[in-house]
């Protein structure tokens, strides 16, 4: 006799045999590696994101580490958009009885909520360098 549990297993097992998984399905991805510089440095550690401008909007991201990142997405025209953070030497949040480091977004938001930055993600573009400087400077 079989369970009600042993049914659930085998539609399941059934199911994922008949979709499949391989990397073949779906529309093609390609991946992109760049670098992210911080006043002249590769950003230590951050994230990158790249929106879909074109179609249906996705959005993809990835980590940036030692100023390096890897992202996978679809072809098209991208709004990239840079963050970061770090702690605030010295500052403490007292709020809940116990000193807490205190953090700051210090990407400023023309990389980020209000970027301008955009790459076209293809088979012939070239590896993408972004070059971040702080507002007020050039």
């Amino acid at each position: 006799m079989k369970t009600p549990m042993t049914l659930l297993l085998f539609a399941v097992t059934a199911v994922t045999g008949l979709t499949g998984c391989s990397s073949s399905d779906g529309p093609e991805m390609f991946e992109t590696s760049g670098t992210v510089h911080w006043e002249g440095a590769p950003l230590k550690e951050g994230r990158i994101t790249f929106r879909m401008l074109d179609g249906e909007g996705r959005v993809y991201s990835a980590p940036i580490a030692n100023g390096s990142f890897t992202i996978e997405s679809l072809p098209g025209k991208m709004r990239v958009e840079i963050i970061a953070s770090r702690l605030i030497p010295g500052k403490f949040d007292h709020s809940n009885g116990e000193p807490t480091p205190v953090g700051e977004m210090y990407i400023p938001a023309r990389y980020n909520s209000r970027s301008e930055l955009v790459h076209q993600v293809s088979s012939e573009t070239a590896p993408p360098d972004f070059n971040l400087i702080p507002d007020g400077k050039t």
